[in-house]
């Protein structure tokens, strides 16, 4: 059987959307399409302008709808500095001595993990199990089948401000899309993109958007951290132009068709405005208790701002031992997928099928409707 899958990133003033084919019966992957969208409507998933969000997501779905011949599963990709991150243990004690684990005490236990004292302007969007412990024995990745009376859980949870959620939600139900599962994008690339043994060792991911960035960190394997930035490339853009004493309409134009290596001159440029940018970000990772007590020696870049230059500053200033730009490689694919910026997109899409799959964690879901009703509003739906 096969089903389209429909992931949307908002990705500072953008939306980047990947379509891909999923065949269950071999478990098999294809990138349909990928789409850029400018959209100054957002700002990551932050609603600034209820309208103008409406058209522009009303603009992905139909290009979409040109690709799709029934209802894909939609993911949404969450970033934005209304987004926070915490390290939680739950615990369930089970019903009776040497009692079979399942789902049911595995959903309980990373319930219980929730602290009773979250704000009532927060909402849990998403929780990822680490490791379990069953009486007491720690390191269990799956505990499902396995005998215990009790079991702990160590979870990340993500929260978002509810007022915001809210005012997305609101976008997506006036394009007739209700049927949805959010998860923090950071989230998806870091359990996708990064390798076992970067994860072990102990990485920085570090995606970088046109205004926000998203960072997580690994520590032994473990996700130990994560923070939304409210700045990313805008930071190198300004001290470019700043440089160039030039405007910054200009010299995003400039940017935009220049490729590092190119010319020294422009190198010699983005290497002093990297610079800017690596301070910006140590001045907030040296505000985060986690970011100093676990150092990481390796970084992981990707997003619309990665490129060698700001690798190779950012791999000096942090005192990185090995460093590479983040891209998903060997994909079945019809369209070029192998950009830093994609990243986010594509993620959301193996995240999703890996839990599924597993069966682990719990991630914000919306009530069925979907793309009928706004293939009707478009005049579409007869073609499908």
């Amino acid at each position: 059987m096969s089903r389209n899958i429909l992931s949307i990133d908002f990705c500072g003033e953008e939306i980047i959307s990947a379509l891909a084919a999923y065949d269950d019966d071999t478990d098999t992957l294809r990138i349909r399409h990928i789409l850029r969208r400018p959209c100054r409507a957002f700002s990551a998933a932050f609603v600034r302008d209820m309208q103008g969000a409406q058209e522009e997501l009303t603009k992905v779905f139909a290009e979409v709808s040109e690709y799709v011949s029934f209802n894909p599963m939609v993911i949404v990709g969450l970033r934005g500095n209304f987004l926070s991150f915490k390290h939680a243990i739950g615990f369930k004690s089970v019903e009776s001595r040497n009692h079979i684990i399942g789902e049911k005490e595995m959903e309980e236990a990373s319930k219980n993990s929730i602290p009773t004292s979250l704000s009532e302007e927060l909402e849990v969007v998403d929780i990822l199990p680490q490791s379990y412990a069953i009486d007491g024995n720690f390191g269990i990745k799956n505990p499902k089948g396995m005998y215990g009376s009790t079991l702990d859980v160590e979870n990340f949870l993500s929260f978002a401000m509810r007022t915001h959620l809210n005012n997305l939600s609101s976008v997506f139900s006036n394009c007739e899309c209700n049927e949805y599962q959010m998860m923090p994008s950071s989230v998806s690339i870091g359990e996708t993109l990064l390798l076992p043994e970067e994860k072990q060792a102990g990485v920085l991911l570090l995606d970088v958007g046109g205004i926000s960035s998203s960072a997580l960190l690994y520590h032994k394997g473990t996700l130990v951290d994560g923070m939304e930035l409210p700045f990313g490339k805008n930071v190198l853009v300004q001290a470019v132009a700043d440089l160039m004493q030039n405007d910054l309409e200009t010299v995003q134009e400039i940017m935009g068709d220049y490729e590092p290596g190119s010319d020294k001159i422009m190198d010699e440029l983005l290497e002093d405005a990297s610079s800017h940018l690596a301070q910006r970000l140590t001045r907030e990772f040296c505000q985060s208790l986690n970011f100093l007590k676990y150092p990481a020696g390796r970084l992981v870049l990707c997003g619309s701002g990665a490129n060698k230059i700001l690798l190779k500053t950012l791999k000096t200033d942090f005192s990185m031992k090995k460093a590479r730009i983040g891209v998903f490689e060997n994909l079945i694919s019809d369209c070029a997928a192998d950009n830093p910026a994609y990243c986010g997109a594509l993620a959301l899409i193996r995240h999703a099928l890996d839990r599924e799959s597993k069966q682990l964690g719990v991630a914000k879901a919306k009530e069925p409707g979907l793309l009928d009703g706004l293939l009707d509003k478009l005049g579409l739906s007869e073609l499908f």
